[in-house]
């Protein structure tokens, strides 16, 4: 069941991936939103330098927590929880960030002609992520986060023309999965693997 829904999601994430910068760019310049464009074209080519910096702090907390893991301390899952909580805080914020600085532009009242905003609003949000996770190939942890964090956004980008209520219910889901249940389950994957290889 599981696999299905994540295989349904899989299509549309893969396909706003590939095309929505080139639909969005070409209607938010039929639209004459130029300072959109290159305000997310600069965020798209330069935020993971920030975000890079903004990660130090959360970098910290990695060796501690493995130090104390190794002395079978218990305040290690802490630090370790602190490291993800605060990268995934990060990258929420990102997303945050990204739509609304995309629905500042916008000004109409039409559902419809939210759509380009909403897809610019994907790549600014993703596209720094996606860098940094084309740096680490091999780093499963951030490649699952950056797949869950996809879907929610994207989950959230759909209940907007649903309503209200489906836009509180995104936007909690997303903060919950991605601050609590996210390092929570990275941790404890990486502890069961830590244990099968001693």
């Amino acid at each position: 069941m599981i696999d299905k829904i994540i295989k349904i999601l899989s299509i549309p994430i893969l396909i706003l991936n590939m095309v929505s910068g080139i639909i969005a760019g070409i209607w938010l310049a039929f639209l004459g939103e130029w300072r959109l464009i290159l305000i997310g074209i600069l965020l798209i080519f330069t935020s993971h330098f920030y975000i890079s910096i903004l990660m130090l702090p959360a970098l910290l907390f990695v060796p501690i927590g493995v130090r104390l893991y190794e002395k079978k301390n218990p305040l290690a899952y802490l630090f370790l929880f602190l490291s993800e909580f605060y990268t995934n805080l990060l990258i929420v914020g990102t997303c945050a960030f990204a739509f609304f600085i995309c629905v500042r532009f916008y000004g109409s009242e039409s559902k419809f002609g939210l759509i380009p905003y909403l897809l610019w609003s994907w790549n600014m949000a993703m596209g720094p992520w996606q860098f940094l996770q084309s740096k680490e190939p091999e780093n499963e942890f951030s490649a699952i986060t950056l797949f869950i964090t996809m879907i929610f956004y994207f989950l959230f980008l759909i209940s907007i023309f649903l309503g209200p209520i489906f836009i509180l219910l995104s936007s909690v889901a997303f903060i919950v999965v991605q601050l609590i249940v996210l390092p929570i389950f990275n941790i404890y994957i990486a502890s069961k693997m830590q244990n099968n290889i001693f």
